[in-house]
Formats: structure tokens, C-alpha cells, sequence
């Protein structure tokens, strides 16, 4: 397990089943991607069609602080914060854990077995900088072998909404700062994007807990949360009339405090980590009537995690270690246009990769595995259209995976084996339809099943407090989804909606199952259900703009523990609501917005809630007059600074101060204001 991963399960042993248990479904959606006003969050379009969400720094209300916050405005995304700006935070999508999200850069992958759960927390913002977010079913295209959640797309700078430069500064409270600059251009045949970003943050806040002896109320303050980071994103290609060759890298560093519960507060414990993501790719076309489109790519993450006094875990007093994951590969793939009677096209596309995990160097302490992992698929995408509103397509993955271990504790091991392997092959895909009545009705329905294989935390544990199991299943799930969808345009005034409905049925979902005090042991759990509802709005007219995104879900354990069957799966809002609106008065610009969570279990048996809550903010803007290139304004998060909720307490026999969070012990700030400055020339 690598440090970043150690530090995140050391420090909450209660957040663990969280982060880690996995459960849900995806998605499709389709039709032509249409175009978008300027807060429209929601694009339909791939050449396989999917439901899939697009967030862009260029098309929303609020300023654009983070793309955690960016991110979570999306319908069926859930962001879990472990603390204010710059604090780790997990992503789930459709009630997924955040092991099954797969993450790419421009055809790149990010997550791997060696670090399956993405940091969002740790994702920067650059000028123009836009996600992509597929509920469900992702095209065979993308190459991601190995999701139950979703996939997230993170696109590099590039020139195509226009050339520009730059810049962005943002101050804000707890001692954060953020500077962001970029430029994006064509130049003859060359196209160029580059974005450079950094920021810092003290990260303490106080909040109020509730003495357990005497029911008192206590002020704290959140301690060694600080985090400081900086890189730079960028994307070459040349254009030529036989196709393009490119290249795109990204290179980043980061040290954050790991400030532990609100019980447990800590003083030294930091996570130092650093990434380096280079790819190159060619794109050919016109070959025997389609295209061709090859890449490879490396990528080298390292991270050191030290925790000298044993703060976060007493057993581990002194640790200092290093550890350093590898991985690189490579894809293929050709489409063609069949022939015009049959009004249809097909994908064939091809992909391999391999990653190893090295055990920390310094530190006999915190000895773990050394594991790699060769893994690869090949995938078909077939669309055809038997008459001009219908389309029906379908994909299909076979993925496989050979992972060799070496200094496996033999207690782990069935047989006794030290350096155990494994293979694995597995089919997955989807069916779809899509009907369009008019522009402002259009159908669509998908269903298939999703694969993934185990994480090398999950097979082998950390040598800590995760124990793994060799013997862990591959995890799977029947999926489905429906949806309408459309655009509705009066005068000046454009409505677009989206209406989905899913449910998915995963089984052997791999869990963290508690094992002691503050041990757990990975497990594969039979069965689970989730089913849900998404609705995404925006409304543009005249000088008004609003956005709306929510999303009902009702999770199921249907495992054989008879404590938790029939109980919500922990970590899964039943309800996540999303809302802006925005008036403009010549220069300025006026925005209110809601953020709601409510309803999310925090243990297996049901019965512990996170207190709900529901934040309100607002912020201004300001063109600034015969300089219009650049805006000043300011943002306020939290705005009623909400910072407890009173939970009754039968111990106690009255309410006790809990902190907002969206982890039990893990707050959230009360009220943020951040004041912004944005130059944006050509």
C-alpha cells in the first residue's frame, strides 16, 4: 500500500469502510453534443453514447476555487472532504467507493492497482481546465480496465474554445492562496496549451465537539492541516492533413499535514507526494476509409509519509518511508465509417499497461509488498442507425490481468506462499438504445456489466491496519439506466433537462470488514443493490442563469452478515442537491447557491448517521470597466458559518455538538470568503 494510502487508513480507522467499500453502478447517455450556454454542466455525446457530465472553469456560475467544489456540482457525484481547501478528498460516483472511479488524462490512466483511490483533493485547476465524468458505461475506447463507478476524464489545455492568456489569483481564509496561469494557441499547424499552478493553506479552523464526561461544549482548533503544492499541465500537437502527433504531460509536488481526527488531533504527521505523467499519440485518418490512433504513456508517483512520534498509529512510532509506484503502456485503436447503406460504424481498440509497487525504503517499520501487475483488454464499440431518430450501439471489453507478489506475510497466504500470483480474464460491456422525438425529448436506455479486479492494498494490505486477502474475487455488477433528456428554446430563453433513473446489482463487492479495534481485514461481500434518480436543469434567459443537480439514491446491503442485511451501505447519501443561480446588471454579475447532503450512514449496521447539511453561498463579480479582460470579485462558502449540529444523545440524554463533516471526526470549516482577480486576453 503506498504511504498516501497508509496515511488516509491510519489516521480514520472509522473512515476506512468508507473509502473502501465499494457498491454501484453506471451509466449511458447519448445524442449529438449540442451547444452549451454558459452553465450548462451537462454534454451528450461520444461516439458511444453514455450519460456523461462535463464541468468546465469557462461554464459556471460560482469562481472557480477547486475541482473538488468543481466537480460536485455534477449530478451523481459525491465529494467527501476530509477538511478545508486543500484536504484530501475522495470521489465517488453512483454510490461508488472511490476504488471503483477510474481517472484519466487524455487517454492516460491515473488510478492503477498500486493506487487505486484519486485524491481530488490533490487534482489542480489551470485556465480552461474541464472534466469529463461518465455515470455508468464508459466507451470501450477509453481503455479503463478495471471500474464499477464510473470513469472521470480530466482533458489538457488546448486551443479549441479559442486562443487565450491567463491568469488567476485567489486568496482566501485559513491562510490560502492560489495562483493559476495558462496560455493556449494555434500557431500554423501547431497547437499549444500550457497551464502552471500553485497553491498553499494553513488549513486550521476552529469547531466545537462535545466533551463526553460532562456534555460540556469545548472549542478546539484544527491542527497540522496545512498543504502546499505546485506543476504545470500541457499538451503539443501538430495538425497535418494526413492526421496530428502530440504529446501531453503533467508533473505536480505536494506536502500536506495529516491532521487526524477531531479526536485524535495531530502535530508532525505530513504526506510529501510527486507525480510525473508524460504520453505521446498520432492519430492517422483516411486509413481504408477510418482512422487510426496509437499511444504510450509512463508514469512515475512517489511518496513519502512520516509519522515520527506515532500520533496517528502508536504502533508505528518513527516511521519515515518512501515508496514509489511505476507504471507505463500503451493503446491502439481503429474506427471506421461501414458503408453508407448500413449507416453504422465500428471501434476496435487494444490496450496494455504494467505497474509495480516498491515497499518503502527507509523504514523497516512500515516493510510492506513489493507487487506489479500486468494488465491489458481489447474492446469494441458498434453504433448503427436503422432509420434517423434510432440509434442503437453497444460495446464489449475482455480485460485480463497476471499480478506477482514477493514477501507476502504467509499468514496471508492460504499455502504458505511469499510470493503468490494471480491472473485473471473477464468480459464486461453494455447494450444501449437512443430515441430522439424532437430536440426536446430525447430517450435513452442502457444496461451490461462492469468488472473490476483488486487493488494490491486489498489482496496484500499494508502491513498495518488493512490486512488483505490473495484470495479476493473479482468484483462485479449488472447495471442499468434510462433517462430522457433534451433542449427546450423560447426567444432568448433555453431550457435543458435531464431525467435518469438506474439501479445497479453488484456482487462480491470487496469490503474492509472491521477485525478488532482498529484492524481490518478485506473481504468479498455476496450482494448489494442501488438504485436512484438524477436530475440535472439549467435555465439561460436574458441576464438569468440557473443550474440545478440532484440525486436520490437508496443503497442495500444483501450480503450473509445478518447485521447489516437490508442496511444502507455506508458512505452513500440518500440525498445530494446542487443549486445556483445568477443575474447580471451590465458589469456585475450577482450569484446564490445551495449545497445539500443528507441522509449517509457512517456504519455497516445503519444505524449511525453523519448529520446532515446544508450550506448556502453567494458571490459577486465585477468586469472591471475599459478593462474588461479582467474580473475581481469574491466568493463566500458557508455563508451562515454552520459548523455543529446538535445530535441527541442517549448517554448523555440530551443533544451533543457534532461537527459538519462529511466523515464522523473529520470537520468541515464554517464560513469561507475568497477574494479572486482573473485577466483573460488573446
Amino acid at each position: 500500500m503506498s504511504p498516501r494510502t497508509s496515511a488516509r487508513c491510519l489516521g480514520a480507522t472509522a473512515l476506512v469502510a468508507a473509502l473502501v467499500i465499494p457498491a454501484r453502478g453506471h451509466a449511458d447517455a447519448d445524442a449529438d453534443e449540442p451547444t452549451k450556454p454558459a452553465l450548462d454542466v451537462t454534454v451528450r455525446g461520444s461516439t458511444t453514447p453514455a450519460f456523461v457530465s462535463r464541468a468546465s472553469i469557462d461554464d459556471r456560475a460560482r469562481e472557480p476555487v477547486d475541482a473538488a467544489s468543481l466537480l460536485a456540482e455534477l449530478p451523481s457525484v459525491h465529494v467527501r472532504r476530509l477538511g478545508a481547501d486543500g484536504a484530501q478528498a475522495t470521489l465517488s460516483i453512483r454510490g461508488s467507493a472511490s476504488t471503483q472511479v477510474g481517472v484519466l488524462l487524455a487517454g492516460i490512466p491515473l488510478t492503477s492497482g498500486a493506487d487505486p483511490s484519486f485524491d481530488v483533493g490533490a487534482l489542480p485547476l489551470w485556465p480552461g481546465a474541464s472534466f469529463r465524468v461518465y455515470r455508468g458505461f464508459a466507451p470501450a475506447s477509453l481503455g479503463a480496465t478495471g471500474y464499477l463507478g464510473g470513469v472521470l476524464v480530466i482533458d489538457p489545455p488546448t486551443p479549441l474554445a479559442g486562443a487565450r492568456t491567463e491568469w488567476q489569483a485567489l486568496a482566501g481564509s485559513f491562510g490560502a492562496l492560489k495562483v493559476r496561469a495558462g496560455d493556449a494557441r494555434k500557431i500554423g499547424d501547431v497547437t499549444l496549451g500550457l497551464g502552471v499552478f500553485g497553491a498553499r493553506s494553513d488549513g486550521d479552523f476552529s469547531y466545537e465537539v462535545t466533551d463526553p464526561f460532562t456534555g460540556k461544549r469545548a472549542a478546539r482548533t484544527r491542527t497540522n492541516a496545512g498543504a502546499v503544492s505546485a506543476g504545470a499541465v500541457g499538451r503539443v500537437a501538430l495538425e497535418r492533413s494526413w492526421g496530428s502527433v502530440g504529446a501531453t504531460f503533467l508533473a505536480d509536488a505536494r506536502r500536506v499535514g495529516l491532521p487526524g481526527s477531531a479526536t485524535y488531533t495531530t502535530l508532525f504527521p505530513r504526506l510529501e507526494t510527486d507525480r510525473l505523467v508524460l504520453g505521446v499519440d498520432a492519430t492517422v485518418r483516411d486509413v481504408a476509409r477510418g482512422s487510426l490512433r496509437l499511444q504510450a504513456w509512463g508514469r512515475r508517483e512517489g511518496a513519502t509519509y512520516a509519522d515520527p512520534y506515532g500520533e496517528i498509529d502508536p504502533t508505528r512510532v518513527g516511521v519515515d518511508a518512501r515508496q514509489t509506484i511505476l507504471a507505463a503502456g500503451g493503446s491502439v485503436g481503429y474506427r471506421v465509417v461501414l458503408p453508407r447503406a448500413l449507416r453504422s460504424n465500428l471501434g476496435v481498440f487494444l490496450d496494455l499497461r504494467g505497474e509495480s509497487l516498491t515497499p518503502p525504503e527507509t523504514s523497516a517499520v512500515l516493510a510492506g509488498t513489493t507487487a506489479s501487475r500486468l494488465a491489458g483488454g481489447a474492446g469494441v464499440e458498434f453504433e448503427v442507425r436503422p432509420f434517423e431518430p434510432l440509434r442503437l450501439f453497444a460495446t464489449a471489453r475482455l480485460d485480463a490481468r497476471r499480478d506477482r507478489a514477493t514477501d507476502v506475510p504467509p499468514s496471508l497466504s492460504p499455502t504458505g506462499d511469499t510470493s503468490p500470483t494471480a491472473a485473471d480474464l473477464v468480459p464486461s460491456g453494455h447494450l444501449g438504445a437512443s430515441y430522439r422525438f424532437s430536440d426536446a425529448a430525447i430517450l435513452s436506455a442502457h444496461g451490461g456489466f462492469l468488472r473490476r479486479f483488486p487493488s494490491f492494498v486489498e489482496l496484500y494490505g499494508d502491513r498495518g491496519s488493512l490486512l488483505g486477502d490473495p484470495r479476493l474475487r473479482v468484483e462485479g455488477a449488472l447495471a442499468a439506466d434510462v433517462g430522457l433528456h433534451g433542449d427546450v428554446a423560447a426567444g432568448r430563453a433555453t431550457f435543458r433537462y435531464e431525467l435518469v433513473g438506474f439501479v445497479t446489482a453488484p456482487r462480491d463487492l470487496i469490503v474492509f470488514l472491521p477485525l478488532g479495534r482498529s484492524t481490518f481485514r478485506a473481504s468479498n461481500v455476496d450482494a448489494a443493490r442501488i438504485v436512484g434518480a438524477e436530475v440535472s436543469a439549467s435555465l439561460v434567459a436574458a441576464n438569468l442563469a440557473t443550474t440545478l443537480s440532484y440525486t436520490l439514491m437508496h443503497t442495500e446491503n444483501l450480503g450473509a452478515d445478518p447485521l447489516s442485511y437490508g442496511r444502507p451501505l455506508p458512505g452513500r447519501p440518500l440525498h445530494d442537491l446542487s443549486y445556483d443561480a445568477a443575474y447580471r446588471f451590465g458589469p456585475v454579475r450577482l450569484r446564490y447557491g445551495i449545497d445539500a447532503v443528507a441522509g449517509t450512514t457512517v456504519d455497516t449496521a445503519g444505524t449511525l448517521l453523519v448529520p446532515p447539511r446544508f450550506f448556502h453561498s453567494a458571490g459577486a463579480s465585477l468586469d472591471v470597466p475599459r478593462v474588461r479582460v479582467l474580473r475581481i470579485g469574491i466568493e463566500v462558502q458557508n455563508l451562515f458559518d454552520v459548523r455543529t449540529f446538535g445530535v441527541p444523545s442517549e448517554l448523555l440524554g440530551t443533544s451533543v455538538a457534532m461537527p459538519v463533516s462529511d466523515f464522523l471526526g473529520f470537520p468541515l470549516p464554517g464560513r469561507t470568503v475568497w477574494v479572486t482577480a482573473r485577466y483573460r486576453g488573446t
